[in-house]
């Protein structure tokens, strides 16, 4: 997106990752809670409490993006890295979708945007995590411009924000 952004190839980006460039603005529009998807015969997802992420230490681990990195997946281990946890990493996979259909089918969790607890997969139950890790969602924007498009996003973004309860960036 990046790219895309500086050659005019898009005008806004959505994404997850901080980066530094001066022809790109970012605008941090909220910082989301991660929370973790496991199976729903896994025996911490009996459990209505939140689980600690040292809890996950022996389980496997499935992480994605595969590619491009640095990436979400690279937060994710971070998260588990900043708690003195090392994951047992199983499946680098390519999105958030072969991921959730990694955890029905028994071959791992993974940690994910609680946006994702909307999906109601059947065979996933989603937990919070005790150490209330986030990931920013981040709108960027090539420096300077102030285009009709882009003040329409940023409104099309405010109105929905309000409309889902989160504060209006």
């Amino acid at each position: 997106q990046i790219n895309a952004l500086k050659e005019g190839r898009i005008d806004v980006g959505f994404g997850r990752i901080r980066f530094d460039d001066t022809a790109v603005t970012r605008v941090v529009l909220r910082n989301e809670k991660l929370i973790a998807a496991l199976p729903v015969g896994h025996p911490l997802a009996r459990h209505t409490e939140p689980i600690s992420l040292r809890d996950l230490a022996d389980v496997p681990l499935i992480i994605y993006p595969r590619s491009p990195r640095p990436s979400y997946a690279d937060q994710v281990l971070s998260v588990f890295r900043d708690c003195a946890v090392e994951p047992q990493v199983v499946h680098e996979v390519r999105e958030l979708q072969i991921a959730i259909g990694l955890v029905a089918a028994e071959e791992g969790i993974a940690i994910v945007p609680e946006s994702v607890r909307r999906a109601r997969t059947h065979d996933v139950v989603y937990r919070d995590l005790v150490e209330a890790p986030t990931s920013p969602i981040i709108m960027s924007h090539r420096s300077g411009e102030s285009t009709s498009e882009l003040k329409l996003m940023a409104e099309v973004v405010a109105s929905k924000y309000e409309e889902w309860g989160y504060d209006v960036p």
